[in-house]
């Protein structure tokens, strides 16, 4: 199989061959030029020949009185400039970015350190030409719109215009001026690769000297006596630049303070260099020591925040730099002379800044060496054992900052992010102990060691003092003194006494509720204001109720101490209850008693033991029936409401007597009734009733007789005083022999 496929032949394409387009200049084309990027140098030469001798032919044919001969000689020298481009490329090719690098074998650190900042220049150089390409490919941009737009303006002219030559010429020169652009393009790409071919080759050669590296006691004594150098120049500039900032303020010229000021830039910026050049010492100085084959083990010396430091600092200068930059524009004006001696120490500033950012790279680039040479030398393990420790050390230190970080202040003391953290590791801490409290006393609750309504009072009251010690933790932890406290339980007082007096009182009156215990979680109870149901939470402001329609009330200590609380629950769930009904006359009470106790015993809530007995009693004789009273005891505990306990005993009582054939009567009144005659006869031989009405009497659940009654009063009230005397006697005599009807 693999023979089969490295004899496989891959199709081919006939190259294209390249023909120069010589432009006809009668007719000017506007795309004749467009192989020329893909021609080779060859080609381009013999092209430019053969274009520029037709230019000359046609040149000749010109008239006299078109005066082009400035655009002529514009075009002739295009063609120079493209012939010089092409010599100066060659020049080109023979120079180089790393002109004086050397990279000798078995170097030391020193030497290393040379050719590194040798190479770091090239690297500088080549960026610079970098930003050449990217200036010259906004050039070809710019130079092919040009074009386009000449190409237009010779579209509009007519050909038998005068104008029409000139705008031939113009489109001609353009297109070369565009070939030119080309050119120097071409050019800057292929220096570009050059050197890039140059800085690779040099980054390799580094880091074969890197691996290469001897130890050498000279170098370490030089970097040594460096270090002390520069340790004292550090020193004497930080003298220097606390004597200039106490100057600042001393005169009140504001040129005097500007200078002041600038100096005071200066003096930091060589303060920033002269760090990160001890620090580069200080890490060639480690790998130096780390060579030593009799020496000890090093430990690397990453210190992320001298760069991160030395970021900012720069950063805050060059914001410094262009305010004062701003400043001086302003005071001096238009005036040159003064814009000039300013602007050098603002250039001396920007200088030194510009060395602090190539300073950065450099020692950016050394930690990543003297890591390098660490692995080599003391294995991966333990290079990342060391790594791994200054990471927790950068991490401590970047925590450590951020958490020092002021965020605001309260009663002049700072409050940080750390203190914040603080107060929420406080409150944790006070949440564990409120819970691990409660887990406690409900184990103690479940092995019968206490109480359920102890264990939750006592828990209350704890949890009330772990909230108050919370609370005065977190005041003492934001700086206030705990001594005044005094003076806000004053404070809070006076509060209490004028808006605060509702809260307060519910807040003693829940105290009260969990110490005496009248109430208790699980309580049946009834309120004055009428609210009944089971009691779920006793808090310090209030008591949650369940109501039998599952509706929680929270109704307010205080109504619970000033207030008539009934509760069905107290100490003895079992209570007794009175339910009201009533039979027909003529009924068995006997028959009664047993059908209300055989109800009783059907609803499931019904309670009876010897000392607690259900009974009946005749409890009077009614205008309709024989009222009895069914007296039972229940256990509140496994009933809602009183209504409904009388519901459940109705319907059975219902139910036990429809089986019986015992009857509930409805109300009934007896009417007695005389006729007129009868009334008459009477009148004169018994008087009438004092009260002056007649002895007929109507119900009042019988329309009618109502309306016969109240006719036979009216005639009685209208007849002469012997008729009322008669009447009265009637009255008396149907007493007697009147029969009455149901």
């Amino acid at each position: 199989m693999f023979p089969t496929l490295g004899s496989a032949q891959l199709p081919t394409q006939k190259p294209k061959e390249f023909t120069p387009v010589i432009p006809d200049f009668n007719q000017l084309a506007a795309d004749w030029w467009t192989q020329w990027p893909e021609a080779t140098h060859e080609q381009r030469t013999a092209w430019l020949e053969e274009v520029e001798k037709a230019w000359q032919d046609w040149r000749t044919t010109l008239p006299e009185e078109a005066k082009l001969a400035e655009e002529v000689k514009t075009i002739d020298g295009r063609f120079n400039s493209i012939r010089k481009i092409w010599e100066k490329r060659d020049e080109l090719k023979k120079v180089s970015v790393l002109p004086d690098v050397t990279f000798p074998k078995n170097p030391t650190v020193l030497q290393w350190a040379d050719s590194d900042a040798a190479v770091t220049r090239g690297r500088q150089r080549f960026a610079g030409m970098r930003l050449e390409k990217s200036q010259m490919d906004e050039g070809v941009s710019l130079s092919l719109t040009h074009l386009r737009d000449t190409v237009g303006k010779l579209r509009d002219k007519n050909r038998a215009d005068a104008k029409h030559l000139k705008a031939t010429v113009d489109v001609f020169l353009a297109q070369l001026s565009h070939l030119q652009v080309l050119e120097e393009q071409t050019m800057v790409n292929e220096q570009i690769a050059v050197w890039d071919e140059e800085l690779k080759y040099a980054d390799a050669e580094l880091t074969r000297m890197l691996k290469q590296l001897q130890y050498s006691e000279e170098a370490a004594q030089k970097l040594a006596e460096a270090r002390t150098k520069e340790k004292s120049t550090l020193e004497e500039l930080t003298r220097e630049r606390n004597d200039s900032r106490n100057l600042i303020f001393e005169s009140s010229d504001a040129t005097v303070t500007m200078e002041q000021q600038i100096r005071l830039m200066n003096y930091s910026v060589e303060a920033l260099e002269n760090r990160l050049q001890l620090r580069k010492q200080e890490l060639l100085l480690a790998i130096n020591s780390v060579l030593d084959p009799a020496g000890d083990k090093q430990k690397l010396t990453v210190n992320k925040d001298l760069v991160n430091n030395a970021e900012t600092v720069r950063d805050n200068l060059t914001r410094q730099l262009n305010v004062r930059q701003r400043q001086i524009v302003a005071w001096v004006g238009e005036d040159s002379k003064a814009m000039g001696k300013w602007w050098s120490q603002f250039e001396k500033v920007a200088s030194g800044l510009g060395r602090v950012r190539d300073l950065l790279d450099d020692v950016k680039r050394y930690e990543n060496a003297q890591l390098f040479v660490y692995q080599r030398q003391q294995g991966w393990w333990q290079t990342m054992g060391d790594r791994l420790l200054l990471q927790f050390q950068n991490l401590r230190t970047s925590w450590r900052n951020l958490a020092n970080y002021e965020l605001f202040a309260v009663s002049q003391q700072p409050i940080t992010l750390k203190d914040i953290a603080k107060m929420i590791l406080v409150i944790i801490a006070a949440w564990a102990c409120s819970r691990l409290l409660n887990w406690v006393l409900r184990r103690m609750v479940r092995k019968n060691r206490t109480s359920e309504q102890g264990a939750y009072t006592l828990w209350r009251i704890l949890n009330y003092c772990i909230v108050l010690i919370t609370f005065v933790i977190i005041l003492t932890m934001v700086g206030l003194d705990t001594s005044k406290l005094t003076l806000i339980a004053g404070a809070l007082s006076v509060g209490i006494g004028f808006g605060m007096q509702a809260i307060f009182s519910n807040f003693i009156s829940g105290i009260i509720l969990l110490f005496e215990q009248p109430l208790r979680v699980g309580d049946l109870v009834e309120l004055e204001s009428g609210v009944f149901g089971r009691i779920r939470d006793i808090n310090v402001r209030s008591t949650r109720i369940t109501t039998r329609d599952n509706v929680d009330i929270l109704v307010p200590n205080s109504e619970f101490v000033t207030g008539r609380v009934t509760n069905h629950t107290l100490e003895d769930p079992v209570r007794r209850i009175h339910v009201m009904f009533g039979v027909a006359y003529g009924t068995n009470p006997e028959v009664v008693r047993e059908a209300a106790m055989a109800a009783a015993e059907r609803v499931p809530v019904t309670f009876s033991n010897w000392q607690r007995k259900t009974e009946v009693w005749l409890t009077g004789f009614g205008d309709s029936s024989l009222d009895f009273k069914l007296v039972v005891w229940v256990n509140s505990n496994a009933v809602s409401s009183l209504g409904d306990l009388n519901a459940l005993y109705n319907i059975e009582l219902l139910r036990e007597f429809n089986q019986r054939g015992i009857e509930i009567p409805f109300p009934q009144r007896d009417l007695h009734v005389r006729s007129w005659g009868d009334a008459e006869a009477a009148l004169g031989d018994k008087p009438q009733d004092p009260s002056g009405e007649s002895s007929a009497q109507v119900s009042t659940h019988n329309p009618t007789a109502e309306r016969r009654g109240s006719a036979g009063i009216e005639d009685w009230s209208s007849s002469d005083g012997d008729a009322e005397s008669g009447g009265s006697e009637g009255s008396g005599g149907g007493d007697d022999g009147g029969s009455p009807s149901h």
